[in-house]
């Protein structure tokens, strides 16, 4: 079937045969049920995964056109006029909630696939957090995770309304899923998860869908790409503990010449080997000129006290 009719009028997608854009009949029909009862104070939670552990299924794309047809039909059933843009996106776990305050209420809100060392553990943080101060926002938000049987049990099987799996079709070819409903996808997350075996149950369904981004590529990419350079940013200047403890000792060893290197490494708890690099990393850091002029000067010391 097709939804909004006026958005995409002729020519707006290749081969397009008639206006508005694709959507498969059952995967509309989940969506209208979640728009009709979003305003009797609930709040929903969808996920977007792929079994086959692969990138660029197309997960994005089928999560932001589940957004877009679900808010044309809050925007129709309960005469509203809620924008799903790009500032529905949000690529990091710790940018949900502040994200979330500022939509309108019956919003749906996308956390897109993040990586990450902490990934999972920031992932059930912000979870968590959501639940229990956003509630009152009634919002549906889609979570994009690479697997399914690594979110957190509760929210796999509790939480959530629904799973999607993406993947990919012959030769790589994007569009297709399976669809999982509340019943189907806790009986696929407590027998799958044991073997990591996604087979164990049929899905409700399964579907195709087209390419398009809801939200238009180039906003998401732009978007998308300004996050990337920011966590960058932020990682280089992120100061760990071993950072607070070398840079003291360093200074240590530069302004108390009574104390010699052996000793503070004692104090520090760290061996002589790592005090040394510790001082040689400093001096690398430093500009050539500098470390020479140290050098120079520590020469003409030792021989003045020698």
């Amino acid at each position: 079937m097709k939804y909004c009719i006026e958005k995409y009028p002729m020519g707006s997608f290749p081969s397009q045969k008639t206006p508005g854009q694709y959507m498969d009949g059952y995967l509309h029909e989940n969506t209208s049920v979640l728009s009709k009862k979003i305003v009797d104070d609930m709040t929903f939670l969808g996920v977007i995964f792929s079994s086959t552990l692969e990138v660029g299924t197309g997960k994005s794309v089928l999560a932001q056109q589940v957004g877009e047809a679900y808010t044309e039909q809050v925007n129709k059933i309960h005469k509203t006029n809620i924008p799903f843009t790009v500032d529905n996106i949000v690529f990091r776990p710790k940018d949900l909630i502040e994200q979330a305050k500022k939509l309108p209420k019956y919003s749906c809100i996308i956390l897109d696939e993040w990586e990450d060392a902490h990934y999972w553990s920031e992932l059930g943080l912000a979870l968590r957090q959501f639940f229990r101060k956003c509630r009152q926002l009634n919002l549906f938000m889609i979570v994009i995770i690479p697997n399914f049987f690594e979110l957190t049990r509760g929210y796999a099987i509790s939480r959530s309304v629904f799973a999607i799996d993406v993947k990919f079709g012959n030769e790589f070819e994007r569009g297709f899923f399976d669809f999982y409903s509340f019943e189907k996808k806790k009986v696929l997350y407590l027998k799958g998860r044991k073997e990591f075996n996604y087979n164990v149950t049929k899905p409700n369904f399964f579907g195709r869908f087209t390419n398009g981004y809801a939200v238009g590529e180039k906003p998401y990419r732009d978007k998308k790409y300004r996050d990337l350079v920011s966590f960058e940013e932020e990682q280089e200047k992120k100061v760990t503990r071993k950072d607070i403890i070398k840079e003291t000792f360093v200074k240590i060893n530069n302004n108390l010449e009574e104390v010699t290197q052996k000793r503070l490494a004692e104090a520090f708890c760290v061996s002589e080997r790592t005090a040394c690099t510790w001082m040689t990393e400093v001096n690398k850091d430093l500009p050539k000129e500098k470390v020479v002029e140290d050098a120079e000067e520590k020469e003409i010391i030792n021989k003045l006290y020698s």
